[in-house]
């Protein structure tokens, strides 16, 4: 007996089954014939667990579960649950919860998740793309696989120029290998309340023409005055204007230009491809399901219920 759709859908509701890591490949026999693979090990109402149904979920186990049902006692633990699980099954069935709108809408979600797995997933895992085709897309887009150079600093922000210069001064008298110096007065003086708290850390960051996405947006002045700082662990010798005040920039690493090469970057092109394919084959696929089906929208109706949600004048005073 296989696990019925009807106990799939009681298992993601109930949460009766946690995830169980991909089942090995297991000789097929399992040491039994035919003919004892079919014997039932046990039978509640008219329904049945055969042998080779046990041996089924057992293989599904992780290796350390399995190595713990070695001996009969333990496996008469797992017959159990599997027994307590069809129970719970029949209950609910006979209750009827397999006409609530909920369990409904999980079963549709199984149905199409088996749709879309054996109708598309698997022709997309098995395509195989010409590596001209995967080259091509490389070069057409080098941009997306050069990390320009960066630098990361930190910064103490303050509101006016002659307290940026004090600071400043004090910091290069206690020289550039004083970091704790610097981390300090970022902690305690910086007005940017965004970076004081990571003592002024900007983290790497590339210059303005070449900013990638994701990059924390600094004022150019800021990233120019960084990235004139010739020696790790400098000072830029002067409080950087900008409009939120004045800045006392320190270098603290450097990262060069990085450009992946094509055998770097050949599987997530491939990736990116089978994504595309997989796009375009759900689209396809609905489009012939529209076909066949009468599909019909009443768009009056639904910009009736849209402003149904809108609250009322007499809500909103």
């Amino acid at each position: 007996m296989r696990l019925s759709l009807t106990i799939l859908i009681l298992a993601s509701l109930l949460a009766a089954c946690g995830k169980r890591e991909a089942a090995p490949k297991i000789e097929a026999k399992y040491g039994l014939s035919e003919e004892e693979l079919r014997a039932p090990v046990a039978t509640i109402g008219d329904r049945v667990i055969t042998a080779r149904d046990f041996a089924d979920h057992l293989a599904e186990q992780s290796p350390y579960l399995r190595a713990r049902y070695e001996n009969v006692e333990r496996r008469r633990e797992l017959l159990e649950n599997m027994v307590r699980f069809e129970l719970f099954a029949i209950e609910a069935e006979r209750k009827g919860y397999l006409e609530r709108p909920e369990i409904r809408r999980v079963e549709n979600h199984l149905l199409i998740d088996a749709l879309l797995r054996e109708e598309v997933d698997a022709k997309i895992q098995a395509l195989e793309f010409p590596e001209e085709e995967l080259r091509a897309y490389y070069e057409a887009n080098l941009s997306d696989y050069l990390q320009p150079e960066q630098v990361r600093a930190s910064h103490i922000l303050l509101a006016d120029e002659r307290s940026a210069r004090a600071l400043l001064k004090e910091l290069r008298e206690s020289g550039p290998e004083d970091i704790e110096r610097f981390r300090e007065a970022a902690l305690e003086r910086s007005i940017d309340e965004e970076t004081k708290l990571r003592y002024g850390d900007l983290r790497f960051f590339s210059r303005v023409e070449e900013r990638m996405a994701g990059e924390l947006e600094l004022p150019r002045e800021l990233v120019d005055a960084a990235f004139s700082i010739d020696e790790i662990g400098g000072l830029y010798p002067e409080p950087v204007k900008t409009d939120r005040g004045y800045h006392l920039i320190k270098l603290t690493a450097k990262r060069p230009a990085l450009q992946r090469s094509f055998e770097e970057v050949r599987a997530i092109i491939e990736a990116r491809f089978r994504r595309e394919r997989r796009r375009e084959a759900i689209r396809e696929l609905v489009d012939r399901l529209r076909d066949k089906a009468s599909v019909e929208i009443d768009i009056e109706l639904l910009n009736r219920l849209a402003h149904a949600h809108q609250p009322s004048q007499e809500e909103t005073e």
